[in-house]
């Protein structure tokens, strides 16, 4: 049997919780998340007394939810198939409240913080069409200068390339032998290293790299002739 992931009482769960819920409920009574909002939706620069107003906002929605963050990641990079696939936070956060109200892990559970996962061509297909969907869609929605010919094509060819490399990270993070460690400044860096894969993976890791390295080309250069169109 694996080993239990490492945790921290019920009690300091129970009070990220409460320490978050203390600070929305502060930010909601004082007027301060509907004003910080409002910026947004008037869609116009603001004055410099709303931008500070916001800002003071935006740091104590920080200070209110770092320690629920933090208890979420530091629970959530134990499990090995949501850190490498990138929802660990939100694996995270569901254990948290599981054993903030008393609920402790079962052992399929603790077997599946260890568990690697496996290669599901499906769901990374689904995954990348996905990406490659929402990133056009996002910059036409709030962009409407975008929303030309042009625009289409640049953005376009960028969703594809965001849905490439979310593709293929998703199918070669099956293959991973050799992690990095989660406090590796460069992990990420690290991670684009065909040897630290299983033969399998190696031929997605290579296509990741390539579309790394083309999309940042494509973002700049299509840009460029997009202003000059």
């Amino acid at each position: 049997m694996a080993d239990s992931p490492k945790t921290r009482s019920p009690l300091f769960y129970r009070a990220t919780l409460g320490w978050a819920l203390a600070g929305a409920v502060y930010l909601t009574a004082t007027g301060r998340f509907a004003a910080y909002f409002e910026i947004f939706r008037r869609g116009a620069p603001p004055d410099p007394r709303a931008f500070a107003e916001s800002f003071i906002t935006a740091l104590i929605w920080l200070v209110a939810v770092a320690p629920f963050i933090f208890a979420a990641w530091e629970l959530g990079r134990q499990h090995t198939a949501a850190r490498r696939f990138g929802y660990d936070l939100f694996v995270g956060m569901g254990h948290v409240l599981q054993i903030a109200f008393g609920g402790g892990f079962s052992d399929a559970q603790v077997e599946s913080f260890a568990r690697s996962p496996k290669d599901r061509p499906g769901m990374a297909a689904l995954l990348g069409l996905l990406v490659a969907a929402i990133v056009p869609a996002f910059f036409l929605g709030f962009a409407p200068p975008l929303r030309t010919a042009n625009g289409a094509v640049w953005l376009g060819m960028t969703g594809i390339f965001f849905g490439l490399i979310a593709y293929c990270q998703r199918r070669a993070m099956a293959y991973l032998r050799d992690e990095p460690s989660v406090w590796d400044f460069l992990r990420q860096f690290r991670l684009l290293n065909p040897s630290r894969y299983e033969p399998p993976g190696r031929p997605f890791v290579r296509l990741w790299v390539a579309a790394t390295v083309a999309l940042p080309l494509w973002w700049l250069i299509g840009g460029f002739l997009l202003v000059l169109s």
